[in-house]
């Protein structure tokens, strides 16, 4: 071979090196490229994370906790849909969560979660191409191509389901990392059992423990505001004060399990002649208080004559009940502060009590 044709040959090399070089340069470029943008990605996509872990725990309880869930996973995440299904018979089924629409939330059955199968494993994702591919979705959800189920729980019982839904038929693929999900799944696993169990204790120690209606620790901190600051401005309220005549000499003779009865008769007996709004609250001992708001005074007269008839007709091993009640009443114009009202009708009371009990007795009323 001549060196000519040697030399074409190392040229020939080196050139189709340098091109090598060059392709191997750029490959290795977009691969840097890639990956920065996955770091991109994942930071934001984790920033977003620990603003969500941040605002759902500073949340007061477990709706204003599942308010929030919804709403910045929504907006945050650029989501089509996100929907929790809670299990009734779970814990969560005694949080009041009155503040979520259906679109928001939806009850199933007891078991329901494990009998579809979603307890096997703690994140699903599905690709959609109808609705029917997904029992609790709704015709509304008929867009979504995508979803991710996150399964909320501990081991085999879990207490709910998150769904996270998307237009993009790529957001959530069957075959992608569930990193992310997962560690999100935790989070609001553990924050709604923290939030109930924070509501629960809360809930406790304003509640009487025999009655299960609201205690003296419940109303102090209203004690010393006016009527309007609890129950609003421009309202009306009537407050009813009562205790059970005789009721010492009857828990004396008869024992104290015989007094729990008497007091969980009188409760239920009196719960039954108010409405669900009026609030009744066991002060000490037999000593009860409602507070009747947008109620006049006549009505609340009414409603006192009522309860007594009522708890007259209850016997306790042949001794007859009955109980003395006070009224009194603040008009939108007087305003008074709350213990002042309750310290009226408890006079009143005693009054009715001191005329031989079974009756109603309406504190002096200004004007």
């Amino acid at each position: 071979m001549s060196e000519q044709a040697r030399n074409a040959v190392v040229e020939d090399l080196n050139v189709r090196r340098v091109k090598k070089l060059e392709q191997e340069n750029a490959e290795l470029k977009s691969y840097v490229a890639t990956v920065m943008q996955r770091l991109n990605d994942n930071e934001t996509l984790f920033t977003k994370l620990f603003d969500l872990e941040a605002q759902v725990l500073m949340a007061v309880d477990s709706e204003a906790l599942c308010f929030t869930l919804l709403r910045v996973l929504k907006n945050k995440f650029e989501l089509d849909m996100v929907r929790l299904w809670f299990d009734r018979s779970s814990f969560m089924g005694q949080c009041r969560l009155s503040a979520l629409s259906e679109r928001d939330l939806e009850w199933v059955g007891q078991g329901e979660i494990v009998n579809m199968g979603l307890a096997d494993k703690k994140v699903w994702l599905l690709r959609l191409q109808s609705v029917s591919d997904f029992p609790w979705l709704k015709l509304e959800d008929e867009s979504l191509a995508s979803m991710a189920l996150l399964v909320l729980g501990r081991g085999s019982r879990p207490f709910g389901v998150l769904g996270l839904g998307s237009r993009d038929g790529g957001r959530f693929q069957p075959k992608q990392s569930t990193d992310f999900l997962q560690h999100l799944t935790q989070i609001v696993s553990l924050t709604l059992e923290n939030a109930f169990t924070r509501d629960r204790l809360a809930m406790l120690s304003v509640t009487d423990s025999l009655t299960g209606m609201n205690n003296r620790r419940f109303f102090q901190p209203h004690s010393h505001q006016h009527v309007s600051q609890w129950f609003g401005k421009n309202v009306c309220v009537a407050c009813i004060y009562f205790d059970i005549d005789g009721f010492k000499q009857i828990n004396d003779a008869l024992g104290h399990a015989a007094g729990d009865d008497i007091l969980m008769q009188v409760t239920q007996k009196t719960k039954a002649c108010i409405r669900s709004q009026d609030t009744l609250i066991r002060m000490v001992g037999d000593e009860f208080v409602v507070f009747l708001p947008a109620c006049s005074c006549d009505k609340a007269i009414e409603i006192a004559q009522r309860m007594v008839k009522s708890c007259a007709a209850l016997l306790s091993d042949s001794h007859q009940l009955g109980i003395s009640v006070g009224v009194s009443f603040s008009a939108p114009e007087a305003d008074k502060v709350v213990k002042s009202l309750v310290k009226e009708a408890d006079r009143a009371m005693y009054i009715a009590k001191a005329l031989g009990g079974r009756r109603v007795e309406l504190a002096p009323q200004k004007g």
